[in-house]
C-alpha cells in the first residue's frame, strides 16, 4: 500500500510544471478574456491537472484530489479551449523561436476512438470521427519545423485523404517554409501547383504510376523521420493516443496541448 502510494505521489510531481515553464504559461493563463470565467486562483494547479489528464487518459472523474475539484478543472479546460487558448501558444512559440522555418514538413496518422467518443451534437463526420481501415477514428494532420516541432495541427474523419488535409495546414498560422516535404500520398497536380505558388518548393516523391518522375534530393528527404518521431512522441500523451472525446475541439485541445508541451520541453526547461 505505501509503495502504491508513493508511486502515485511521484507519477503526479513528473507531470507538474517547473517554474521555467509556469513562467511562460502565467501571463496567458491569467488574463481575463470572455471564456475565461471567474477570477484566476490557482491556475497552475489548474493548469498542471489538465496536463495530468492529457497524459494520463483518465477520465475526468478519476483526477487526483490535489489538483482541486474535477469540475471545476474540466470546465476551466473548455473555457481555455473554446477561447483558443492552445492556438495562441502554438503560434506564440513559433513566432518567437523561429527554429527551422526553411524546411518544413506533413503528415497525418490515423487515431483510433473509443465507442464513448460517439454521439455528440452535429453527427460523427462534424466532430471529426469516421471510418477507415483501422475503425471508428480520427484521422490528425500536422505540420512541422525541420526541427521536428509541431507548426500547425488539424483533425478531421479517419478516411480523410492526406491531400484534403495539406491545403488547410498550408494555410494556418506560422513560419511559411520554403522547402515542404511530404510522402507520397500528398503526390497530387493539384498540391505541387499550389505549393508552387506560394512559393514553397515540394519535396514529394513521385507516385510509381506517373510516365514522368521528378526526383527528390534523398539528402534532405531524409529530414521527413523528424515528424515521424513528433507524432511517436505526441502519442505519448494517452489522451491523445486514444480519442475520448465527443466533442473536436476537447480532442484538438488536447493533440495541441501536447504539441505545446513539446515545445516546452525542448526549450522553456533549457533557459
Amino acid at each position: 500500500m505505501i509503495q502504491r502510494r508513493f508511486r502515485r505521489a511521484a507519477a503526479l510531481i513528473r507531470d507538474l510544471m517547473s517554474d521555467e515553464e509556469w513562467a511562460f504559461f502565467e501571463p496567458f493563463v491569467t488574463r481575463r478574456g470572455p471564456h475565461s470565467g471567474r477570477r484566476p486562483q490557482g491556475h497552475r494547479r489548474v493548469l498542471d491537472g489538465v496536463f495530468w489528464i492529457a497524459r494520463t487518459g483518465a477520465q475526468w472523474r478519476d483526477l487526483p484530489e490535489f489538483f482541486g475539484k474535477w469540475s471545476s478543472v474540466y470546465r476551466q479546460f473548455r473555457r481555455w479551449t473554446l477561447s483558443g487558448l492552445w492556438d495562441l501558444l502554438l503560434e506564440v512559440l513559433n513566432d518567437t523561436e523561429g527554429v527551422g522555418e526553411t524546411v518544413q514538413m506533413i503528415d497525418s496518422t490515423v487515431i483510433r476512438a473509443h465507442h464513448c467518443a460517439a454521439g455528440a451534437r452535429g453527427g460523427t463526420p462534424r466532430q471529426g470521427l469516421g471510418r477507415s481501415r483501422g475503425g471508428f477514428s480520427t484521422k490528425i494532420h500536422l505540420r512541422t519545423n525541420g526541427a521536428g516541432l509541431p507548426v500547425a495541427i488539424d483533425i478531421a474523419p479517419g478516411q480523410t485523404s492526406d491531400y484534403t488535409g495539406a491545403l488547410p495546414l498550408l494555410d494556418a498560422e506560422g513560419p511559411e517554409p520554403k522547402v515542404l516535404l511530404a510522402d507520397r500520398g500528398y503526390d497530387s497536380d493539384h498540391i505541387r501547383e499550389e505549393m508552387e505558388a506560394r512559393g514553397v518548393t515540394p519535396m514529394i516523391p513521385m507516385r510509381r504510376s506517373r510516365k514522368i518522375q521528378i526526383p527528390v534530393d534523398d539528402h534532405v528527404y531524409a529530414l521527413r523521420n523528424r515528424i515521424e518521431r513528433c507524432f511517436n512522441k505526441l502519442k505519448n500523451f494517452r489522451r491523445l493516443a486514444t480519442r475520448y472525446d465527443k466533442t473536436a475541439d476537447s480532442y484538438l485541445g488536447f493533440v495541441l496541448i501536447a504539441a505545446v508541451r513539446l515545445w516546452t520541453r525542448v526549450f522553456v526547461n533549457r533557459t
